[in-house]
């Protein structure tokens, strides 16, 4: 929350050079899913527009397909391939589908799909996500209070945890590295209010590499998940 309060007010970030060179090759890899999508005839437009009506919520998606008829949005994501395998066995993190389940709850999509690929290998996951309930209340939640403290033009309290450690505003919470790593050691994870809800997805097929994009590749695989029906429940690879 606070990070986000930052934002809407406009405060600077610190970007190191390994950042920089990740937001490129993100980029570069955003770009070049982008065009799989559209030789695949499967992309109806790029880098989408968040249209959230109350017009407190910006942002671009990936990626719009048309899925079994309906719009469909799609998040893409890379990584290095350690953190990738992290992905395949515990599922994606939380954060990566939280962005997503907000371009659901704001945008006119009632499915999202996250791709996840590793770097350098391009090997890719996928998962499916439908719009829900518990999960849309917690974002507006958090938005309402966001907004809140921005026209205070006031900061909230820190909610600290692992996420401190990658964080590109962190001077504005800690004295210096020293400060920060304590607080994180004695909290590592993220337990903001309203508490965090759970969110289910659908593991997506996408063959032994997955470079390739395709209809066939949208297929979700069968498996259990405590909610049964397929769907498992995000564990939060990133500590939450």
């Amino acid at each position: 929350m606070r990070y986000v309060v930052m934002e809407v007010l406009g405060f600077g970030r610190q970007l190191e050079p390994e950042t920089l060179t990740a937001m490129a090759e993100g980029s570069e890899g955003h770009r070049r899913f982008q065009g799989e999508l559209a030789e695949a005839a499967l992309l109806v437009t790029a880098e989408a527009p968040l249209k959230a009506g109350e017009g407190a919520v910006r942002g671009r998606v990936d990626a719009v397909i048309h899925w079994r008829g309906d719009p469909t949005a799609v998040e893409f994501k890379t990584m290095h391939d350690a953190a990738f395998d992290t992905v395949l066995d515990r599922g994606p993190r939380y954060r990566h589908v939280a962005q997503l389940a907000t371009y659901l709850e704001f945008g006119a999509y009632g499915r999202g799909v996250l791709v996840v690929e590793g770097r350098p290998s391009r090997r890719r996951v996928g998962f499916c996500l439908a719009r829900d309930e518990a999960m849309g209340r917690w974002l507006r939640a958090r938005v309402e209070e966001g907004l809140r403290w921005a026209e205070a033009r006031r900061l909230p309290p820190r909610e600290v945890s692992r996420y401190c450690l990658e964080c590109d505003r962190w001077r504005r919470c800690f004295r210096d590295e020293g400060e920060r790593e304590a607080a994180v050691s004695a909290h590592p994870l993220w337990e903001p209010e309203p508490p965090l809800p759970a969110i289910w997805v659908r593991r997506l097929s996408c063959g032994a590499a997955g470079p390739g994009i395709d209809q066939e590749w949208l297929s979700e695989e069968e498996g259990g998940g405590e909610a049964g029906a397929g769907r498992s429940r995000v564990l939060g690879t990133d500590g939450v």
